[in-house]
């Protein structure tokens, strides 16, 4: 199981399609796709997990600065490897953990078995450990969408806008057909700005052009407002 820690600056928007194919529009005269994104845009499927009390989807709901989520995240239901990530919020700032797990790792943890998780020589298994046992934490949401990515290497920036977002109340991680509702009728765009120290001013520019007003945007939070 490999592992990697990143923390960043992060800011969310809410587009609708106009922005959202403007914006992509000039960060396309401005930067480079990611080297995920040199096809076009991609696939990612995550699964969240909350404790029986909804806690992240509370905090979320009631605007606490500091503030987590726990996920399983995968780019292709037939892929051998998933990732296991937990997700701090403070403020601004917000710091990842990953750590990768197989498929049957996967099931065993969607299936309600962490145990192996503790035979891993790395912080992530370990804290995730603690958070399945301490918190009794179970699958809550499994959202799906298509992302655009672009990336520079100053303050390494990564600017991503997240399309055909959608979600279902299951726990069926590999299964490629489970029926999902687009959130807001699977027209809205969710833009994410990550970077490291500060954000060069002309992209600041023309992201104010698009999208003036930043906003506290979770996709976890708009699934779980629509399937519960």
């Amino acid at each position: 199981m490999s592992e990697i820690t990143v923390q960043r600056h992060e800011e969310k928007y809410l587009l609708n399609p106009l922005q959202a194919a403007e914006l992509e529009r000039l960060l396309g005269g401005l930067l480079h796709p990611d080297e995920f994104s040199q096809k076009g845009a991609y696939y990612i499927r995550s699964l969240y997990f909350d404790t029986p009390d909804d806690v992240d989807y509370h905090n979320k709901i009631l605007g606490v600065s500091q503030r987590q989520k726990l996920r399983l995240r995968l780019y292709d239901v037939n892929s051998p490897a998933v990732k296991l990530e937990i997700k701090n919020k403070r403020g601004s700032l917000s710091f990842k953990q990953t750590a990768t797990l197989t498929r049957d790792q996967a099931q065993r943890l969607v299936a309600g078995d962490c145990g192996f998780l503790l035979q891993e020589p790395n912080d992530t298994a370990r804290r995730a450990y603690t958070f399945f046992m301490r918190e009794s934490r179970r699958p809550a949401a499994l959202v799906d969408y298509e992302r655009t990515a672009f990336a520079a290497p100053v303050a390494q920036v990564r600017i991503t806008l997240d399309r055909n977002i959608r979600a279902a109340k299951s726990a069926a991680l590999f299964d490629p057909g489970v029926p999902c509702v687009g959130l807001h009728s699977g027209g809205v765009c969710v833009l994410e700005v990550k970077y490291d120290g500060f954000l060069p001013g002309h992209l600041r520019g023309v992201l104010s052009s698009v999208a003036p007003q930043r906003l506290s945007v979770s996709k976890y939070e708009m699934a779980r407002s629509l399937l519960y």
